[in-house]
């Protein structure tokens, strides 16, 4: 199941380009394209929230913090 779109929703001069997901709710993992998830994480702080990537590799995943 890919959830790659091509449309576009903008908002403050960003261009989001998964306009279903644009805001996800947090802990919901997303697959954006094969192989790629993403994932918003929630935190228990100020900073209530990271956007991880997973990424998968055969049998193997790579997970990415890109903050």
């Amino acid at each position: 199941m890919s959830a790659l779109t091509v449309e576009a929703q903008t908002k403050k001069d960003l261009v989001y380009p998964f306009k279903k997901y644009w805001s996800p709710e947090p802990g919901a993992l997303h697959e954006v394209a094969d192989g790629v998830f993403w994932l918003r994480m929630p935190l228990p702080i100020a900073l209530d929230h990271i956007n991880l990537w997973l990424l998968q590799d055969g049998d193997d995943w790579v997970i990415v913090d890109t903050g």
